[in-house]
């Protein structure tokens, strides 16, 4: 993915909090990363095997974190949707790369260091397999995600509430009756629209929305763009892919701050008219 220059970037930018100068550093940042990782997979197999397994983990690991954050960065900025899409199923691979290398680290790993899940529901992985979850959904890529459940599933024994109902609309024999989320707050509060009936939605989602930010307080991204270069947006991904699953009329919220319409207006589109910009 090209980097945008400033004019572009000021001309598309989705979030205004970002700066450029925040995103050069990020999107530099990010692409590092992907090169070095990339240059140490394609060593000789002499030199491979050699490495620890716990490297191999901890550089995909990176690198999976570093895609997701990516493609949150690079909505904020204004890249085209057309663009997200194309990536999406990169950064999939990336995930699955990192859950194949942390289950060879398991093998042999001693007994304290397994057992853990590749992405923790109950920790800050909540937020990251919810934007792979949404952005999947979002960007018409519903089909690759029983390729994503498993890196989601393993080790994680404590089921979440959203996870399941969004799995659910691609995978079978999801649990939709599960009444908790790992993280709570917000994302608890998703569950009563999805019970609520169809006409009750829409006012549902515009209050959800408006709390959405305050009850974040406890999620890693909450004020991140005064703490550091990290920040990438502030986006409620859930709401965007529950407007889609469940057909919502969003009228009422779609001007409504942190809810990213665009993408709910793409995925709307007929599914031939998705790889043109948005």
């Amino acid at each position: 993915m090209q980097t945008l220059d400033e004019h572009i970037f000021l001309a598309r930018r989705r979030e205004p909090l970002l700066s450029y100068a925040i995103y050069l550093e990020s999107k530099d940042s990010l692409d590092e990363c992907f090169d070095m990782v990339e240059a140490g997979l394609q060593q000789p197999a002499e030199v491979l095997q050699n490495i620890p397994p716990e490297n191999f983990m901890t550089a995909t690991r990176q690198r999976a974190w570093d895609g997701i954050d990516l493609l949150s960065l690079a909505y904020s900025a204004g890249h085209t949707i057309a663009d997200l899409r194309a990536l999406y199923p990169t950064i999939l691979e990336y995930w699955e790369e990192f859950a194949n290398y942390d289950r060879a680290f398991d093998v042999q790993a001693c007994a304290a260091e397994q057992g853990f899940p590749h992405f923790a529901l109950p920790g800050d992985g909540y937020e990251q397999v919810n934007r792979m979850i949404c952005l999947g959904i979002l960007l018409g890529w519903g089909n690759l995600l029983p390729r994503l459940a498993p890196v989601i599933d393993f080790n994680n024994h404590e089921k979440d509430g959203l996870v399941e109902r969004l799995l659910a609309f691609s995978i079978d024999n999801r649990d939709t009756a599960w009444p908790e989320c790992t993280r709570h707050l917000p994302y608890v509060k998703t569950l009563k629209i999805f019970a609520a009936e169809k006409n009750q939605r829409p006012a549902l989602m515009k209050d959800y929305l408006r709390q959405w930010y305050d009850a974040s307080r406890r999620e890693p991204y909450y004020d991140s763009h005064a703490r550091d270069t990290s920040f990438s947006g502030y986006w409620s991904w859930e709401t965007a892919a529950i407007t889609c699953l469940l057909d919502i009329d969003d009228s009422s919220y779609r001007d409504a701050k942190f809810y990213p319409a665009d993408l709910v207006a793409f995925h709307r589109q007929p599914p031939s008219m998705r790889s043109e910009p948005a």
